[in-house]
């Protein structure tokens, strides 16, 4: 494969990761529109997303040894068709079980078949040496992807007659990309047998998974990051207070929103991993003052009166909130290496650290829509967005406590001798 070949196809590979989980994760742009495109309530979104969030989470585990076992590229072709299909379908608002079903399938074809086929395909198209890069480039490109796409979806949610009917535009624009880009993929990415018997294997065995189980940094990371989760999770749940509890204009709500979830994405990230090195030189003590940060944020939130005088200083704490969630999410994974789990056990580590960590989207989309209610179909609230953040303040306080017995443990193993935690 020629260099340009492999700059073709790397880009091609990095855009489906802007577009195929942009449907499932709708709510982070537009909840309360997105709920009303599909004809729901806001109950109704909530326990779709939730049933999404615990079906991914199950994928995670058993996604791997699709790739393994059948072409990657093939897998990503089929999921991107298969989420076309389903964005479409979606978008004529089938109902309610139709659109559950329809979420699940999201889950199963982009956590089960496309993500690990994804990782896989990146990584073979460079060396060793380049995979930091490839990765990264990875990273920035789906953020650029997405803010590209949601800023014009934005453009045509504000400009239409109803926003909701804005977003249905948005939803069928997403699922035609995924088509396109499924026959771009199918046509451009060539993956030869050797490439793929060279490859790193993506599945983790249940023999991994025990060894993981009694590793305690399996605990103490995954913890740590299920409490940033935390807070990454019930963001999209800024849009309908912004909008209103601060008068925020539906149009301006979508910028809002692909600003808060993709553009801080590809600048935070790098930001935070600039800092760990550079500065902190210790991803648990970075780790810490974001949990510091974002319950301030929270508090923040829990005292300012909701009032349109006050908006900005609303929008000026969901950017700190947001900075600082992105730039702890791009480096929370690194803790895994300086923590000097070895190499043998770190797939294990990173399988079960994983599931504990993306729980909390399985169960607080659903949670936050009870809490928030929705009076436009007299649902009453239980604890109102009080509620949301004082659960945010406690997330906060158990992430800074879980740093200090990381760095505690740590700094007492390097102290008795102990190189490799087991």
């Amino acid at each position: 494969m020629t260099q340009s070949s492999r700059m073709i196809s790397f880009v091609i590979l990095a855009m489906t990761g802007g577009v195929i989980f942009q449907v499932a994760y709708l709510r982070f742009l537009f909840l309360e529109d997105g709920a009303k495109a599909f004809e729901l309530t806001l109950q109704q979104y909530g326990s779709v997303t939730s049933v999404f969030g615990t079906v991914a989470v199950v994928m995670y585990f058993v996604g791997g040894w699709f790739a393994d076992k059948f072409s990657p590229k093939m897998l990503i072709v089929v999921a991107l068709l298969g989420t076309g299909v389903l964005d479409l379908y979606a978008s004529t608002a089938p109902g309610y079980w139709p659109v559950l079903v329809v979420h699940i399938l999201f889950a199963v074809l982009g956590t089960g078949l496309y993500w690990p086929a994804l990782v896989k395909s990146v990584s073979l198209l460079g060396s060793e040496g380049q995979q930091g890069r490839l990765f990264g480039f990875l990273e920035g490109i789906r953020g650029l992807t997405t803010t590209v796409i949601g800023l014009i979806g934005s453009a045509i949610v504000a400009k239409a007659v109803v926003a909701s009917a804005g977003v249905v535009t948005l939803i069928r624009i997403y699922g035609l990309l995924c088509l396109v880009l499924a026959v771009c993929v199918y046509l451009v990415v060539r993956q030869g047998k050797d490439q793929l018997d060279k490859a790193e294997r993506q599945a983790v065995t249940l023999r991994e998974l025990l060894a993981a189980a009694t590793n305690k940094y399996t605990w103490l990371i995954g913890g740590t990051v299920m409490m940033m989760y935390c807070f990454y999770t019930l963001m999209g749940y800024l849009t309908p207070l912004l909008q209103d509890g601060f008068g925020v204009a539906t149009g301006l709500i979508g910028v809002i929103g692909v600003l808060r979830t993709y553009v801080f994405q590809f600048v935070a990230g790098p930001i935070g991993g600039v800092l760990v090195d550079k500065v902190f030189r210790s991803t648990p003590r970075f780790l810490l003052l974001t949990f510091v940060v974002v319950g301030l944020t929270a508090i923040g939130y829990m005292v300012l009166p909701q009032h349109n005088s006050l908006v900005w200083v609303a929008v000026a704490l969901m950017i700190v909130m947001s900075l600082a969630v992105f730039a702890a999410r791009g480096v929370y994974w690194a803790s895994i290496g300086e923590l000097g789990v070895s190499v043998e056990q770190r797939g294990g580590v990173i399988g079960l650290a994983s599931g504990l960590a993306y729980l909390p989207d399985a169960f607080l989309p659903a949670l936050a829509s009870w809490w928030i209610g929705d009076a436009s179909n007299h649902v009453p609230s239980h604890g109102g967005f009080t509620a949301m953040f004082l659960v945010l303040v406690v997330a906060a306080a158990v992430g800074v406590l879980l740093c200090v017995l990381t760095l505690r443990t740590y700094h007492r193993e390097l102290t008795s001798g102990i190189s490799a935690p087991a």
